[in-house]
């Protein structure tokens, strides 16, 4: 009963660990990059959340894929942080061609 208790416990805890990793990569999907804004102001063009990079590239790709705008553009930024209205982003990592 004891070692079934432990089992128990053991994965209720690496659950819940799972579940709280925080995701590196932000998505960031521009409808039209004429008029792009800075990285800085671009917390309303959040498109998503991924853990590694090439999620964010096949999501972004697949958003370019499906796009009725005009001239869409997508940049995954890496450890993403808002400040208030802006948006800080340690590294920014353009679209693979």
């Amino acid at each position: 009963m004891k070692l079934r208790l432990v089992c128990l416990i053991t994965f209720i805890t690496l659950g819940l660990t799972a579940c709280t990793d925080s995701p590196e990569w932000t998505l960031l999907y521009y409808p039209d990059a004429a008029t792009k804004p800075s990285a800085e102001q671009s917390g309303d063009f959040i498109s998503g959340y991924y853990a590694s990079i090439e999620q964010c590239h096949a999501k972004g790709k697949g958003l370019l894929r499906l796009s009725d705008d005009s001239h869409p553009d997508y940049l995954c930024g890496h450890l993403c942080v808002a400040e208030g209205k802006s948006l800080i982003c340690q590294n920014l990592v353009s679209p693979k061609q």
